[in-house]
């Protein structure tokens, strides 16, 4: 979709990491219309990336008021809510899957520094993996403090970061190995 996995722990089966806030909506609007499907994200209410002069994976900000349309069919980002609804899976564990960490997460205790293919700890109880641990997940909203929300901790966190309940504010442009996304998109 964006021509370069600008993460620095590549593979196709561990997760894109060093993608920015800006990054994770430009791509969501670019696979939206890959798939034929309505973008979510506007800038100065224009929905075409090629307007937005932003140029990916540079650490900079896009211009402009960036809105969502929430009833479009494209993907998007969840909001921290939606965030922790699915890493909940429908059951009441501390973490992602489980109350023991190491049987759902890469995080500061096992992962050697860096991250790992995906799937290969316990899903939780909607077969999602890897919602603790691994990597930080950009979220929509914006944080408490600065920037916007991320959730799940990473592969570098302590294991209170980990747990479904936490999140993170994190400036929007960073660039970080230990920070990626996963994407939804509403159906009607």
């Amino acid at each position: 979709v964006m021509g370069v996995n600008p993460s620095e722990f590549i593979s196709v089966l561990r997760p894109v990491e060093c993608v920015s806030w800006y990054d994770a909506i430009y791509f969501c609007n670019k696979l939206s219309v890959a798939k034929g499907y309505e973008p979510v994200y506007s800038v100065n209410g224009n929905t075409n990336v090629k307007a937005w002069n932003y140029t990916p994976h540079q650490e900079k900000f896009i211009s402009g008021e960036i809105t969502q349309n929430i009833s479009a069919n494209g993907y998007r980002l969840p909001t921290v809510e939606e965030w922790q609804y699915a890493a909940k899976g429908g059951q009441d564990y501390t973490y992602a899957g489980s109350n023991e960490i190491d049987e759902v997460a890469w995080y500061r205790g096992n992962s050697n520094d860096k991250t790992h293919p995906v799937a290969q700890k316990k899903a939780n109880g909607y077969g999602l993996y890897d919602m603790s641990g691994n990597v930080l997940e950009w979220c929509w909203d914006s944080g408490s403090y600065y920037g916007r929300s991320c959730c799940g901790g990473g592969w570098d966190y302590y294991d209170n970061d980990c747990k479904v309940s936490s999140s993170d504010d994190e400036y929007d442009h960073r660039l970080d190995n230990s920070i990626g996304f996963r994407i939804i998109r509403s159906v009607k």
